[in-house]
C-alpha cells in the first residue's frame, strides 16, 4: 500500500489535525470528581447508569491483568464493549460487574445505547469536517467525549449527519469517524484507517461500515494478513 504514502499537508494526521486523547486534557477535573465519587460511592449500577456508553474495544491489550469485559454483538454485528464516561477516559465494565448490577447484558447494552443517543443529538453539522487526502473527499467526525466510533450503532443519527447518500466509514480511534466514498479503493481506506491507528496508543482494529439506505453494514478492509 506504499502507492498511498503522500508527503507534507496530505499526510492525514496532519491535514486533518484530528486530536488524539490530549484534546481531553481539559476534562481533567471531570475525570478526577468521577473518581473521587466512584472510590466513595462504589461502582455500583445506580452511580454509574447514567454515564455508560458502548465502546469499541482496543486493540493492544492491557499491560496489567483485568477483570474480562462485558462484551455483546450489536448491529451491524460488530463486537461491543461497555465503558462508564470520565472525562478524557473510560472505566471499562467487566463481568464482575454486570454480575452485582440489577441488569443483564440485553438490559445493559439497551441503556448505554439510549445514553449514547441522546450525547448523539447534540451533534450536528458544525461538527463535521470535510477535507481531501490525496485528492479523496473525506468527512471527519469527533465528539470531542470519546464516543464518535460507536455513531455506527446508530442508523438514525448516522442519516441525521451525515445524509442518505452511500459512503464508507472507518473508525481508527474512539472519538474518531472517517466517511469517505462508498467506491473508494479498499487500500486507500486501509492505509488511511492505519496511518491513524498507529498514532494511537488506544486505536481500535476494526474493519469499515458501508451506510447504504438507511442501514450500515460491516465491510472488511484491506489489511494484511496477521500470522498466529
Amino acid at each position: 500500500m506504499a502507492k498511498h504514502r503522500t508527503r507534507g499537508s496530505d499526510r492525514p494526521r496532519d491535514k486533518l489535525r484530528v486530536g488524539g486523547p490530549a484534546a481531553w486534557l481539559h476534562d481533567e477535573p471531570r475525570f478526577r470528581g468521577a473518581l473521587r465519587r466512584l472510590d466513595a460511592r462504589g461502582f455500583g449500577w445506580d452511580d454509574v447508569a447514567s454515564e455508560i456508553l458502548p465502546v469499541f474495544e482496543r486493540a493492544r491489550p492491557f499491560s496489567h491483568p483485568v477483570d474480562p469485559p462485558a462484551l455483546t454483538v450489536l448491529p451491524p454485528g460488530v463486537t461491543v464493549g461497555f465503558g462508564v464516561d470520565a472525562g478524557p477516559a473510560f472505566m471499562r465494565i467487566s463481568t464482575a460487574h454486570l454480575g452485582h448490577w440489577p441488569v443483564d447484558l440485553a438490559g445493559l447494552a439497551a441503556r448505554a445505547l439510549g445514553n449514547l443517543a441522546r450525547r448523539a443529538r447534540d451533534a450536528d453539522g458544525r461538527d463535521l469536517l470535510r477535507d481531501s487526502v490525496a485528492d479523496v473527499p473525506v468527512v471527519v467526525f469527533q465528539s470531542h467525549d470519546g464516543w464518535a466510533s460507536t455513531t455506527v450503532l446508530l442508523p438514525d443519527e448516522m442519516d441525521r449527519l451525515f445524509g442518505a447518500r452511500p459512503a464508507l466509514f472507518v473508525a481508527p480511534s474512539r472519538d474518531l469517524l472517517i466517511g469517505l466514498p462508498v467506491d473508494v479503493d479498499p487500500e486507500f481506506a486501509t492505509w488511511l484507517t492505519e496511518e491513524f491507528e498507529a498514532a494511537d496508543p488506544n486505536a481500535l482494529r476494526l474493519e469499515a461500515f458501508e451506510w447504504r439506505d438507511g442501514t450500515v453494514l460491516c465491510r472488511p478492509l484491506a489489511r494484511a494478513a496477521v500470522a498466529i
